[in-house]
């Protein structure tokens, strides 16, 4: 339980991230039309935070948080003893109260030391603020839910509570929407999510959201205009601002049918005001149209608390005042001063600004996504200060938290690895070799299976975390490609571009070629076989990778030049995306394993050939093996593994009875000390790429007869295998002539070649 809450806490607060907005339309409800105090809503926030607290403290064994938690305490009990000593009203408005404030501070120090294990996709947010656009605008279109202004004022909230939350809330999040809007090369959905946000913020009536708006395309032109500066693209520059002019002329055509417009008159009018810019002339203008009378507030507060007792001027006075809740100011510092005195607002600000100096200091980044999630930043320390309800609001707090965290430089990368199964296979084995050989100690690995199955499950690295996206089989195709459809959706909300690296390592898995798209921008797709042989119609060919987007990916790795050279022969355009780098083995533990004991021994006088691998006639042809073992007779063949033509095998072995001769071992984790005991190990495939088989054989020293030439940067077959031919009659006369020479090959050390490859390796996995 406690490795499955490990593993998966960036779900869990992801999946609270997404219930927010139904939390607070259940709480809007709550509210308006059942005049609860206590809110279903603030119940679950509250169980969430101590089931947080509780996980970091007892599961990630964060003692160190104790000391801020005490802290914390110590100072509730003073805040609520003044209470006590000093109120005669109920101390429920008041405890509620206090823990809302300081839901922000105690959630940050608790997230913060587990920041590494923490990874919150951009497309979560952004499904975040869609929903609440989504709760927004239906009831609206509707003529339904409540208004924003109880008087003269026009604005809608849907189902919603709080208009400045709700402001709040689409403003900071407003950046992270830019960021996929960037990433995303779908239109249509950015066109539609770009017409429902406008529409709702202009509904809702409060300038916040606009304002945001604004800033954030300002900060993003800013860095485009910057990096066409340096490129010296100026026609493009020029160009934009001709766009820039014809946006402003629109929106001065939209904005004045608007609810925000129309605030802004009413507003004005109220005032006895003409122009905006009358605004200016007087202080009390300034205070009522541009603070919302919060200057008053704030003013009405500062009286209250300094002719209070000395000792609520040192822990606060509170939210209630001669048995009547308090006006809160709307600004978030002061609310914080004056509520919770200097000792409260120095215990909130001491762990605010730790979190933010440990997660600002030294990061350097110059991303258009950094500068965005820095916009978002910036929103948020200025919406504090100007609307409040930012920092001191559960409900936005907790999303405040998520976007400090995010800026925190990472001290690892996040790798993303897609696949089949881990079931015993060529491609299973050279995938946990790779997994294996990456130092987590500088990357974080992840494997996402179709199928969490498999025999090499359990030799996976400890620190590695694997998950499953299942894919539907179900027979009826509308229920099947829904199942897919959502299932696929939803990874994409928990894991866009979440990873610094992805990649597709099963070339044949048509859904985790689509998985390892979604995981980043930095993408790989791996080609382990030699696709002209297995498609030989071009269209067929052409099918097969288009329909896995070989276009999109940004490397193409094959396992062999000559599988890479068969791919460019088709894909011209994509060859300076293609590398070789061939896969990985654990030389080491090989020899280690060929050690074990077996009872098997091969026969005396005998020439012993072993075969490895999938029984699968259609490219393997272990058919051939068994003609040889026929013709030869001072032969014989183990053939370790299982596939689908197992049966059809050793029928053929019992027709010309070499039951003798022929053993079928099944599937074996560790075939080593079967390898061990060969003479020969021996592949008569129709087409490969570069099977793992060969590295095996030649760290444990073992001679190679193939079918099958292939090479790669450091190895060519030819140098350490006897090649044969396909055709059987050629093949008996050649491989007669093999045993009868027993002439060794030449050795290399594949540590030293491995070693390299995987600094070219690295190399991909740290591109930007």
């Amino acid at each position: 339980m406690k490795d499955k809450i490990k593993t998966n806490m960036s779900t869990i607060l992801s999946i609270f991230l997404i219930l927010q907005p139904v939390l607070d339309l259940i709480t809007g409800i709550c509210v308006n039309t059942l005049n609860l105090d206590i809110t279903f809503g603030v119940i679950i926030r509250m169980l969430f935070l101590v089931f947080l607290c509780l996980t970091v403290l007892c599961i990630y064994k964060k003692k160190k948080l104790l000391i801020p938690y005490s802290m914390i305490g110590v100072y509730f009990l003073l805040y609520l003893l003044g209470m006590i000593l000093y109120k005669d009203s109920s101390l429920l408005p008041e405890v509620k109260n206090l823990v809302r404030t300081f839901y922000f501070p105690i959630l940050l120090i608790t997230l913060y030391p587990i920041k590494d294990d923490i990874k919150i996709s951009n497309m979560t947010l952004l499904t975040v603020l869609f929903l609440y656009l989504i709760f927004l605008f239906i009831p609206t279109l509707f003529g339904l839910g409540y208004k924003a202004y109880q008087i003269t004022k026009v604005g809608t909230l849907g189902f919603f509570n709080s208009a400045n939350e709700l402001s709040g809330l689409v403003s900071i999040l407003t950046p992270f929407m830019f960021i996929i809007f960037k990433q995303s090369k779908k239109v249509f959905p950015i066109v539609l999510l770009s017409i429902l946000y406008l529409v709702v913020i202009l509904m809702i009536g409060t300038k916040t959201p606009l304002l945001a708006l604004t800033f954030t395309i300002f900060m993003s032109i800013l860095f485009i205009w910057g990096k066409w500066i340096k490129e010296k693209k100026f026609k493009p520059l020029v160009s934009s601002i001709g766009v820039i002019f014809v946006g402003l002329a629109a929106l001065l055509l939209i904005i004045p049918k608007t609810n925000f417009y129309k605030n802004i008159r009413t507003h004005l009018n109220y005032l006895g005001l003409e122009h905006v810019t009358d605004v200016f002339k007087d202080t009390y203008f300034i205070d009522h149209f541009i603070f919302s009378s919060r200057l008053q507030f704030l003013d009405n507060k500062s009286n209250i608390f300094y002719h209070a007792p000395k000792y609520e001027q040192v822990f606060g006075i509170g939210y209630i005042n001669e048995n009547h809740e308090t006006k809160l100011i709307e600004m978030d510092y002061f609310d914080i001063y004056y509520s919770h005195g200097p000792i409260g607002f120095l215990v909130f600000f001491m762990i605010t600004l730790y979190v933010l100096y440990k997660v600002l200091n030294n990061h350097k980044d110059t991303s258009y996504e950094y500068l965005m999630k820095s916009t978002s930043m910036f929103l948020i320390i200025f919406l504090a200060f100007f609307t409040g309800h930012i920092i001191t609001a559960p409900s936005v707090s907790i999303l405040v938290v998520i976007i400090v965290l995010a800026m925190a430089k990472r001290n690892k990368k996040d790798l993303l690895f897609t696949s089949f199964n881990m079931d015993l296979g060529g491609i299973e084995k050279a995938l946990l070799n790779l997994v294996n050989k990456i130092d987590t100690n500088k990357y974080n690995v992840t494997i996402v299976l179709e199928e969490k199955k498999g025999l090499f499950l359990d030799r996976i690295n400890k620190n590695i975390t694997v998950k499953e996206c299942k894919v539907s089989n179900y027979k009826d195709p509308i229920i099947r490609k829904t199942i897919n459809a959502s299932r696929k959706l939803w990874f994409k909300v928990l894991n866009y571009n979440n990873y610094d690296f992805s990649c597709c390592y099963t070339t044949y898995s048509y859904s985790s070629s689509k998985l390892a798209l979604i995981g980043s921008e930095n993408t790989a797709f791996y080609v382990h076989s030699d696709y002209r042989i297995i498609y030989p119609v071009d269209d067929d060919f052409y099918y097969f990778f288009d329909s896995r987007n070989i276009k999109d990916y940004k490397t193409i790795i094959f396992v062999s030049n000559e599988n890479k050279k068969g791919f460019v022969e088709k894909y011209k355009d994509l060859k300076d995306r293609c590398i070789v780098l061939n896969n990985f083995i654990n030389t080491n533990e090989i020899r280690e394993q060929s050690e074990e004991k077996i009872k098997e021994k091969k026969k005396k006088n005998h020439q012993l050939l072993v075969f490895v691998g999938r029984l699968d006639d259609t490219s393997k042809k272990v058919s051939r093996q068994i003609h040889l073992v026929k013709e030869i007779s001072n032969t014989e063949l183990w053939i370790i593994g299982d596939g689908p033509d197992k049966n059809k095998y050793e029928e053929e072995v019992k027709k010309l009875k070499l039951e003798d001769r022929i053993t079928f071992f099944g599937r074996k984790s560790n075939p080593y000390p079967y390898m061990k005991e060969a003479d020969y190990i021996i592949l008569t495939s129709d087409y490969e790429g570069f099977p793992v088989t060969y590295l095996e054989a030649i760290t444990l020293k073992k001679n190679i007869i193939t079918t099958f030439p292939t090479s790669d940067d450091a190895v060519d077959i030819k140098k350490y295998g006897n090649i044969i031919s396909k055709d059987e009659k050629e093949m008996v006369k050649q491989v007669k002539e093999i045993l009868k020479a027993d002439k060794k090959k030449e050795e290399i050390s594949l540590d030293k070649v491995q070693e390299n490859r995987m600094i070219e390796l690295e190399k991909i996995f740290n591109k930007n």
